[in-house]
């Protein structure tokens, strides 16, 4: 007797089924996707227990005669695919042929369907992949799918869904996503009798966006488009103001269609890095149109996983992109209060996930986990380390030197990680005048006029500085700290970071993890500029250092360097990643201080210099450099509109 066998049809469909239909949701998006393939302008879903009593999709769509719903029934049965070629050029949706039939071995299923040429549509009932009935029926054109009881006959998979509640968020996941990448289409969403979404056609997507995430949330975007070889990219990211706790406001579309990609998700992060705070995440809406040819959509039974032919090139073109639509808009946070005051509670309302998804295991982004996990290809992270140093948003520029930011610190006062001091020095005895301009008749990328007049510093930590109607307050820290890390990384790049040798050696003692640390990367503080050796037991010696770095400072930059680079345990990135936290630190630990008093000229120089970085709106930590009020609303707090 043969042990191999032939799988009766119930069973491989059912099986088959558990591939494209793994929840309610899923049904809901293959339907979809259905309608919107039949040119649908209106497509309605009606839900009841959370999908898994009732499941009704109905569209407007063309419709189908009574010999293809009896066809669309079958596995296999597509109108769209003639020869395997035809996967390369695919631009439509549920091309398979394998919804339809998987749904209904599943369920208790009914299609409903007439073409707008028809006196009388089609009604199909279907329970277990069995047709009961055929029979013509009055319905309006386009097509009408009812789903009751899905995996009724799978108790195996009926007992593993969730709560209805939780199956629902599932559900208008979907729904949200398919209105997003079709504005043009109107959607309506039900759930036990109540509306839930109802989103009219719309001309852009920034119109759709707004109608399902709110005015604000729509108003705290930046939108911008770029084209590259064979590809179009449409994007909207967060201003400053705006960043989540999650990832579930990271969206991708490819070709109209919701996608899931490890290369997308890691070049938003690498590219909004410096951008977002730690532990927050930047919101962002990818629309990307590309030729069908760069891109595998056949490689997930559900369509929403892809495959780049390009997968280095799309990587760095979406890092690129990015960069240059922020810099283009001016990254900077503002004070606004939309005319009255905005407490910190309601700050905190106005950052969280207003009208947003509920559930990330089902979000539509890559699967990076760490702001810095690229890829497991080590190409990626080769490729990262490029992005990072070698590409600007714009051309690179000559940057002009300027005054030694240590040449103005106190040799007395101790400095932290975040640039304050805790001895401050007196105030300067130079009176700031009320108008100075920075450069006369010299534009500044940074902030969008032809001239800004430097008014004063405050605290010997904020430099003051107003153009036309706004007023601009930039940390000298932080912004001293992007001037020298850009500096930094153009130097590796060149000659080196320029050395400074010590009258004096410097010597410290250090514990056993630090000092095996020091001797897994002694090669690494050589690159930075120090000279460093081991003096015998845990002492180590140090003979020069970085030019920028003050004297002073030397035995807590080395430190710091050997706790921070000890705790990188991420192989595929690790060198990449050690080098850029000891630049990082080596760039924080030579800015000018807060509290340090700085003269005219010295503020000047550092704003110039600032206004010519690549990345001159977060500091190499992420926090803001620069924060924006504007003169209407500086009035509004004074009641003055």
């Amino acid at each position: 007797m043969t042990k191999i066998r032939i799988l009766p049809p119930d069973v491989s469909n059912k099986i088959a089924a558990g591939e494209v239909v793994e929840r309610p949701a899923s049904a809901v998006k293959e339907l979809i996707e259905n309608a919107v393939d039949a040119r649908s302008t209106s497509v309605g879903v009606e839900v009841r227990a959370g999908g898994k009593r009732l499941l009704r999709v109905s569209d407007n769509g063309t419709g189908m005669t009574r010999e293809d719903a009896l066809i669309a029934l079958e596995r296999h049965a597509t109108s769209k695919v003639r020869c395997i070629e035809d996967l390369q050029r695919i631009q439509t949706f549920g091309f398979r042929g394998e919804a339809l039939p998987s749904i209904a071995s599943v369920s208790q299923f009914e299609l409903l369907t007439r073409t707008a040429e028809a006196l009388e549509g089609t009604r199909v009932t279907v329970e277990s992949g069995v047709v009961r009935s055929v029979q013509g029926s009055g319905c309006s054109p386009g097509t009408h799918i009812t789903v009751n009881n899905l995996f009724y006959n799978v108790p195996a998979r009926q007992k593993f869904l969730k709560s209805g509640t939780t199956e629902f968020n599932h559900i208008t996941n979907q729904v949200m996503w398919a209105a997003l990448a079709h504005p043009k289409v109107q959607f309506s969403l039900s759930h036990n009798g109540r509306s839930s979404i109802d989103v009219r056609s719309c001309e852009s997507h920034l119109e759709r966006i707004r109608l399902l995430y709110g005015k604000e949330f729509a108003e705290n975007l930046i939108e911008f488009d770029a084209d590259l070889a064979k590809l179009h990219f449409h994007c909207f990211i967060g201003k400053p103001e705006l960043t989540k706790s999650n990832r579930n406001y990271q969206l991708f579309f490819l070709n109209r269609r919701p996608i899931r990609s490890k290369i997308l998700g890691a070049a938003l992060t690498e590219a909004m890095r410096s951008m977002v705070p730690k532990d927050r995440y930047a919101v962002a809406f990818l629309f990307l149109t590309m030729d069908t040819e760069e891109v595998d959509v056949n490689v997930h039974p559900a369509k929403i996983e892809v495959r780049f032919r390009n997968e280095q090139g799309m990587y760095g073109g979406v890092v690129r992109v990015i960069h240059s639509g922020i810099h283009r808009h001016k990254y900077i946070p503002r004070i606004e209060s939309n005319g009255r005051d905005t407490t910190a509670e309601e700050k905190k309302e106005i950052s969280s996930d207003v009208g947003g998804i509920t559930d990330s295991s089902q979000v539509i982004v890559a699967g990076a986990e760490e702001k810095r996990d690229f890829s497991t290809s080590d190409d990626i992270a080769a490729l990262a380390q490029g992005v990072r140093t070698g590409v600007s948003a714009r051309p690179t520029e000559t940057v002009p030197t300027i005054p030694r930011f240590d040449s103005v610190a106190s040799e007395n006062s101790e400095s932290s990680d975040d640039g304050s001091k805790t001895q401050h020095q007196p105030i300067s005895s130079a009176v700031q005048p009320p108008h100075r301009a920075i450069l006369e008749g010299v534009t500044l990328d940074l902030f969008d006029f032809e001239k800004v007049e430097l008014k004063t510093n405050l605290f010997n930590t904020y430099i003051v500085a107003e153009s036309q109607d706004r007023v601009f307050i930039i940390d000298q820290h932080v912004a001293a700290e992007r001037v020298l890390y850009e500096r930094f990384i153009e130097q590796l790049k060149s000659d080196g970071i320029p050395v400074q040798g010590l009258l004096l050696p410097v010597t410290m003692e250090v514990n056993s993890h630090q000092l095996n640390t020091f001797n897994a990367h002694e090669g690494l503080f050589r690159t930075l500029g120090f000279d460093v050796e081991h003096f015998g037991g845990n002492t180590i010696l140090v003979r020069s250092i970085p030019a920028p770095l003050p004297v002073r400072l030397v035995s807590d930059t080395v430190i710091d360097l050997l706790d921070k680079i000890a705790t990188i345990g991420q192989p595929a990135v690790e060198l990449l990643e050690i080098q850029d936290r000891a630049l990082i630190t080596l760039a924080c630990k030579s800015a000018v201080k807060a509290g340090d008093p700085l003269t005219m000229e010295e503020m000047v120089n550092l704003i110039k210099e600032l206004s010519q970085a690549k990345l001159p709106f977060n500091c190499p930590h992420s926090r803001p450099i620069t924060i924006e009020m504007s003169k209407n609303e500086l009035e509004r707090r004074f009641h003055r509109r």
